[in-house]
């Protein structure tokens, strides 16, 4: 597993989502938002899901400061979701604003579950916002492609 300065820094896999859960100790999301002590990333594909990184950060109080945030936003930047148990409405706007989705998720779920539910929906039906998240990467992709062949010098 490697310690990363932020999300964005993780291998890209084009064909899988960047999925943070916001929990003690990686088994179930038991963390607020904004005093969460550590984030377990993996990279979740329709049939695997690996543990690739982890970040752990200072306990915090749950007093509305929105200093304690920057940590946790800056490290998250490049994610393509997050769960967690609970969240304010500020660090919602500013994760939404980073291009990472949050989702609030109650009475302590297991990460396996979640990451199994979220499998589901890649191999079948995915609910609306996942499926905007998957147009938006695809999006990414083939914008990259079209990069690629202008530096090749590619003038069909």
């Amino acid at each position: 597993m490697n310690a990363l300065s932020c999300v964005a820094d993780a291998p890209m896999n084009q064909n899988a989502l960047l999925v943070a859960f916001a929990s003690m100790d990686g088994d179930m999301v038991d963390q607020h938002f904004g005093s969460a002590q550590a984030f377990y990333l993996y990279e979740v594909t329709a049939d695997s899901a690996e543990l690739i990184a982890s970040q752990r950060f200072a306990q915090e109080k749950m007093d509305g400061n929105e200093d304690k945030l920057k940590p946790k936003l800056a490290w998250l930047v490049g994610a393509d979701v997050v769960y967690c148990g609970s969240i304010g409405g500020s660090a919602t706007r500013q994760l939404i604003a980073l291009g990472v989705n949050p989702i609030k998720v109650s009475g302590g779920p297991d990460v396996e579950e979640l990451i199994e539910e979220l499998q589901a929906q890649l191999n079948g039906t995915p609910e609306f916002w996942l499926a905007k998240i998957l147009k938006s990467k695809k999006a990414d992709t083939s914008d990259s492609r079209f990069d690629a062949m202008d530096d090749e010098g590619w003038d069909g």
